[in-house]
Parts: structure tokens; C-alpha cells; sequence
């Protein structure tokens, strides 16, 4: 991880202002998901995440995650998947952000 996140940096100074104006809004940065609620809850994304990285423990192995959490709005769930989806690299299943309820 901080591997990723110093190549990202790296890249980020490299390219300047290079890089569009959509792009800057997923920079890895930590996302604060919220619990889920048992009812409607207007207004919220649930994001979706199901992947699975590798894990240097001498020998080689995988770690696999399935997560669901919501939030108060569309960018910091997709943000959120940015984060996943760098983290467990190796093998994404799924990941999505959609409406709570839909």
C-alpha cells in the first residue's frame, strides 16, 4: 500500500497539470463509510466491494474481502472503491457504488 501510494504521489508531481480536472477527485484519500441502515435512508450510496490481494508471509498466499458500507455522497463512495480496488489488486469480483435501496 504505501508502495501505491508514494508511485501515485510520484505520478501526480510528475504529471502537473497534465492530469484533468476529473482525475484529481480520486486521489487516494481516506473515506469515512457509514453503517448501513436496516430501513430506507434517502440520500445515501452503498458501495459494493468484493476483491482479493496477495500477502507476502513467506510463502505465497491471498486474502480475499467482501464489504459493504454506505455513504453520504456518489464521489466519496467511488472514492472509497478507488481505495479498494488499489489495495486488493489481484482479483476484483466486483465493486460498485449504487443508490441505497436501489
Amino acid at each position: 500500500m504505501r508502495m501505491t501510494m508514494a508511485l501515485v504521489s510520484t505520478m501526480a508531481i510528475l504529471l502537473g497539470a497534465a492530469v484533468p480536472a476529473a482525475a484529481a477527485s480520486f486521489i487516494p484519500r481516506q473515506t469515512e463509510p457509514i453503517a448501513c441502515p436496516a430501513g430506507p435512508a434517502g440520500g445515501l450510496w452503498q458501495g459494493f466491494f468484493h476483491g482479493r490481494k496477495e500477502v507476502d508471509s513467506g510463502w505465497m498466499r491471498y486474502e480475499d474481502t467482501a464489504e459493504r458500507y454506505c455513504f453520504r455522497t456518489e464521489k466519496l463512495c467511488r472514492n472509497w472503491l478507488y481505495n479498494m480496488q488499489s489495495e486488493y489488486q489481484y482479483m476484483v469480483w466486483s465493486a460498485d457504488c449504487r443508490r441505497f435501496g436501489g
